[in-house]
């Protein structure tokens, strides 16, 4: 904070960290194991129904979300488009808590 680092732990630290996993295209950067990210950018250009690819994206976020062992359960996944953006909120189960998503 103001140019200091600041620690988070607990749920907050799970939080973190689930907002960055859905900001990383799964496979793209090397720095990164291919078990991190997730894969919501191959549903750009698709000829899918929008059904099909908000079900796709739901099942992408719960499968980049539950790679973490901090994360029991991801449950109420909601994904929205709005041109170019793609909206995501759900409610995670962690060991410390549940968590409301909203990316």
């Amino acid at each position: 904070r103001g140019g200091s680092p600041y620690v988070v732990t607990g749920a907050d630290a799970v939080l973190s960290w689930i907002y960055r996993a859905l900001q990383v295209v799964r496979y793209r950067h090397e720095i990164y194991t291919w078990n991190y990210g997730n894969e919501c950018e191959t549903l750009i250009g698709t000829a899918y129904t929008d059904e099909l690819k908000q079900a796709e994206a739901a099942r992408y976020v719960k499968e980049c979300l539950l790679v973490n062992p901090y994360i029991e359960e991801v449950s109420g996944v909601a994904v929205s488009f709005d041109g170019e953006t793609l909206g995501i909120s759900c409610t995670v189960m962690t060991i410390y808590g549940e968590v409301s998503v909203n990316v």
